[in-house]
């Protein structure tokens, strides 16, 4: 069985490839339930679950503004092609009677996941095109397996979505010679990059990169062909962007009002976000890319500056720009990280076959190589079993498994952590309190309220204080009773043991009598009068 299946894998590398890939996705899809991060998951999912049914959570649409009595609505500065697209998934989930949140996102994560796999199948064809078997073979099997690689394919990260269409304008490419590309080869080249900067904004600073790799490349004497062939892609890139964002015109009668509002933006707030140190991005990726196959990647990547230079100028133009943007994230140079590992096997392969040195410590480099895969094979594993954020995933899971939720008050004790509503059902906006709401007086406004629901479940957020900040509203709360608790799930807590900065909390909920706590209340304030 074992020799047939190292025997199919030789025969068919790519197939095997993706198999692998496909098995880790998959994983990643039963098993890694919740979020990472803020993004990708109320930018994307709260964004367009809540249109699908009618609501607009994060008050992005003017009709929503208009609601709630902002007099002149104004496009927030998110791109919208992405939960738009997420949007149209999930009515398609309700058209077909799909309603439960987690079986959602589980039918999500794996649609994502598919689509991951054009990231695997483009590399490998890339990598066989520009090198050889051997090269693609290494690199089809790092995009297929390596450590966060496969988790972060099943997120709601538009940093991963914009990956395929880029990979395949490259493709579209590298795969034919350069004297035989034609208009037709630039034309759909851009159709690929229009479709990745429709996705992302930034994903431009990719066919700026492109535009001088063709400059790079092109001889002396065809320097003007090469200025054409910038121009084909350029104008279908711009085209098919345009195209993408008709939105803005359906929504504020004028194009590329999202764009305009992004650019003024993060000309004013973009000092208000992580800012590091020019150099972070090299570090980022020599701990993404995992030592020691990030050392050898990112070698070999600027190795091959010459040679391969529609692989590697796009990336880099890309990496520059992130570098000296003020606003440093890791997440943002994730649409590079396929292509410094492509290029940077190429490079890192032509290198160790013509080093006299790796000739004779062949048996060192053995050796490295299987401490690597081992310790990569453990992350990858460890990784696809990941449940991010699960005390608040599952407090609200739990208000959906009630099917009686009027409205809900979060209190924040020790953290200020944002509830996935999502997976509550309700749409409604909840209520909010911390260490400083005065609760008698909360309660009242809450009471007297015409547009929100009184709640009927409270919900504690927090970690060493929630005993004493349950006493003190149970002394107002008279109908309060105790239903459950969700805890912290291992992943949170490991991560919060690394840094504090990231909260982690236990999540106590409580059901209240909403008629007796505002009819008590009424009846305090007529004894009091």
């Amino acid at each position: 069985m074992i020799s047939r299946l190292v025997s199919f894998c030789k025969r068919q590398p790519l197939v095997a490839i993706l198999a692998l890939a496909l098995i880790l996705r998959l994983s990643a899809v039963w098993n890694s339930t919740g979020y990472l991060m803020h993004d990708d998951h109320f930018l994307v999912v709260e964004t367009a679950a809540s249109w699908a049914v009618g609501q607009d959570y994060n008050q992005w649409l003017p009709s929503a503004q208009l609601a709630a009595g902002i007099e002149n609505p104004a496009p927030h500065q998110a791109n919208l092609a992405y939960p738009g697209v997420v949007w149209l998934v999930f009515k398609g989930f309700h058209s077909i009677g799909i309603e439960h949140p987690s079986t959602q996102m589980l039918l999500l994560r794996l649609l994502h996941a598919l689509y991951s796999l054009l990231i695997v199948y483009f590399g490998y064809c890339i990598a066989f095109r520009v090198a050889d078997r051997r090269t693609a073979i290494w690199s089809g099997l790092a995009l297929a397996a390596l450590a966060l690689l496969p988790n972060l394919s099943v997120r709601q990260l538009v940093e991963v979505i914009c990956i395929p269409p880029l990979m395949w304008s490259t493709w579209v490419i590298v795969r034919t010679d350069i004297h035989q590309r034609t208009a037709g080869t630039w034309l759909l080249a851009g159709v690929g990059l229009g479709l990745a900067t429709t996705l992302r904004y930034q994903c431009g600073i990719f066919g700026i990169g492109l535009a001088a790799a063709i400059l790079w490349e092109a001889p002396t004497n065809q320097r003007w062909r090469a200025v054409t062939s910038i121009a084909w892609l350029g104008g279908s890139s711009l085209i098919v962007f345009s195209i993408g964002q008709a939105q803005d015109v359906i929504l504020w009668g004028r194009p590329f009002a999202q764009l305009q509002a992004y650019f003024g933006y993060n000309t004013t707030h973009s000092g208000g976000y992580p800012q590091g140190y020019w150099h972070q991005y090299i570090w980022t990726l020599l701990g993404l890319l995992i030592p020691p196959f990030s050392f050898a990647w990112l070698f070999g990547y600027f190795r091959e500056f010459k040679r391969h230079a529609l692989l590697v100028l796009p990336a880099l133009a890309f990496l520059v720009f992130h570098s000296y943007f003020p606003n440093r994230q890791e997440r943002f140079i994730l649409p590079a990280v396929p292509f410094i590992i492509i290029a940077g096997t190429v490079g890192w392969i032509r290198f160790r076959d013509a080093s006299a040195y790796w000739k004779r410590h062949r048996v060192l480099e053995k050796r490295v190589l299987i401490v690597g895969v081992v310790f990569n094979a453990l992350l990858v594993t460890g990784f696809t079993l990941v449940e991010g954020k699960k005390s608040r995933v599952d407090s609200m899971l739990a208000l959906y498994e009630f099917g009686d939720v009027d409205n809900f008050l979060v209190v924040h004790v020790d953290t200020h952590s944002q509830p996935p509503q999502f997976y509550s059902g309700a749409w409604q906006r909840y209520w909010t309190s911390d260490s400083g709401t005065d609760i008698v007086n909360h309660q009242q406004v809450m009471c007297q309220s015409s547009n929100r629901a009184f709640p009927n479940y409270i919900l504690f957020f927090g970690d060493t204080h929630l005993g004493e900040s349950i006493e003190a509203y149970q002394k107002v709360y008279p109908s309060m009773a105790y239903v459950q608790q969700t805890p912290p799930g291992k992943w949170d807590q490991f991560i919060s043991w690394l840094n504090p900065v990231n909260t982690v909390e236990r999540v106590l909920i409580y059901k209240v009598d909403p008629t007796s706590e505002c009819e008590a209340l009424s009846s305090s304030a007529l004894l009091d009068s």
